[in-house]
């Protein structure tokens, strides 16, 4: 496990310069934190800064946003999974046949989804310990 200390929203700036690359590869990767943690806005900066410029906001009600950089000619994914109920409504939603397609998905709440999440995926927690500071973990396993 990997840890960084953020200490502004222009730390986590400069963190999301440095380590863009290893967030823009086919994978999945689940952000978990308290709400309000800053989750969301730390996929934003990141969708950002792999060259998405035109971000549709928190996919808290459409629960999954589509994005494609011309450019790149790849594929994102931002899921907010915070309002799934349960298996059945994932299932319907198609998360299943999403998490199998080898695209890079961004997930919020990945623990109400954490049976179809792939092996692999890699895991991000964010505590949130004061109104501008936050610790950033990166784990490869769970």
């Amino acid at each position: 496990m990997k840890r960084y200390k953020i200490k502004n929203l222009s730390a986590l700036e400069t963190f999301v310069m440095e380590h863009k690359n290893q967030f823009d590869v086919p994978h999945c990767f689940a952000f978990k934190g308290e709400m309000g943690s800053g989750k969301t806005t730390l996929i934003q900066l990141l969708l950002k800064a792999i060259g998405i410029d035109e971000l549709q906001g928190s996919p808290t009600y459409s629960i999954v946003n589509q994005y494609y950089n011309e450019i790149s000619n790849k594929e994102y994914f931002h899921l907010d999974c915070y309002r799934i109920k349960n298996n059945f409504e994932a299932l319907e939603l198609g998360l299943e046949e999403l998490f199998n397609e080898k695209k890079t998905i961004f997930i919020e709440w990945p623990e109400k989804v954490i049976q179809f999440l792939p092996k692999e995926t890699v895991w991000i927690t964010i505590h949130h310990e004061s109104d501008d500071t936050r610790t950033i973990d990166i784990a490869y396993e769970y």
